[in-house]
């Protein structure tokens, strides 16, 4: 029996990525079914359900919180994320995206990292990608993330997503542009903010901590957070949180309340870990 659940254990990863994957439109409010919706799926990417499920209800809530508002993703990829924040566009708003597309940026380690990880990422298939969900493409700016506020308007955007470079002089840029082009009640996603391979990140928007930018909440992959008050975002999340169908905390870090999110442990995790504690 302990070794079933050893390798239960060890399985129990990939097994929830699968269930959460095809669950995915039914539960909580992850779903709008449609072109969006497929395409989402479809493109390749690391976009997980428990981010998918904040990417919706931070798009939402800004509304709320900002009124009309512009969109903002720095480095796109292949368009996965880049197609979902699409569907919270309004009218009278503006999406950007930049990404070098394969061109190079002059770091070394950063042209390094890129040609490794993302060898089919060009604009044509950015495009082709998104145009499966929608009819109209966003303001595609091709070239380093420290040129997005010649193209994107200051203190304007509701929403930015940051998934570019993961070396730490580029992060910090791209913190001070979120912070820029930030409406005062906007939000800021800064995605590998704890991966061992990205320690620049870390440093990066931490550091941001330290001089006024607050975290609401925190994914495995990904960091929510506001220049502006994190009271009424805390309290928009603390009603949605329950009913979302994800795990949650409330956690204290540098005196500041912030959510630690993950997905739900299945039921056969919960199971096997009561025989545990059981068994002790």
């Amino acid at each position: 029996m302990c070794f079933c659940i050893s390798v239960a254990l060890r399985l129990y990863d990939p097994i929830r990525r699968r269930v959460l994957c095809r669950s995915l439109i039914v539960v909580g409010d992850w779903g709008r079914m449609g072109r969006s919706d497929k395409a989402l799926r479809a493109i390749p990417g690391w976009f997980y359900p428990s981010d998918i499920a904040l990417f919706r209800f931070a798009l939402t809530e800004s509304g709320v919180q900002v009124g009309r508002g512009d969109l903002a993703e720095v480095g796109t990829y292949l368009g996965k994320s880049a197609v979902l924040i699409g569907e919270y566009l309004h009218p009278g708003e503006v999406f950007t995206v930049i990404d070098l597309f394969g061109d190079v940026s002059g770091a070394l380690a950063n042209d390094t990292e890129n040609a490794q990880q993302y060898p089919a990422l060009t604009e044509q298939r950015f495009r082709e990608n998104y145009k499966k969900a929608h009819d109209h493409l966003p303001v595609i700016v091709k070239g380093p993330s420290e040129i997005l506020p010649d193209h994107a308007a200051a203190d304007a955007h509701r929403f930015i997503h940051i998934d570019g470079s993961h070396l730490y002089e580029h992060v910090a840029t791209d913190v001070m542009t979120a912070q820029k082009l930030l409406a005062p009640q906007g939000i800021a996603v800064f995605d590998d903010y704890r991966s061992v391979h990205t320690p620049g990140v870390a440093a990066a928007v931490w550091q941001a901590v330290e001089h006024g930018m607050h975290v609401i909440a925190v994914s495995p992959m990904k960091m929510y957070a506001t220049w502006g008050d994190p009271r009424p975002w805390r309290k928009s999340l603390t009603s949605w949180l329950p009913g979302s169908g994800l795990d949650y905390e409330e956690q204290s870090v540098l005196g500041e309340a912030l959510f630690r999110v993950s997905p739900k442990p299945s039921v056969l995790l919960r199971a096997l870990v009561a025989y545990q504690k059981r068994r002790k």
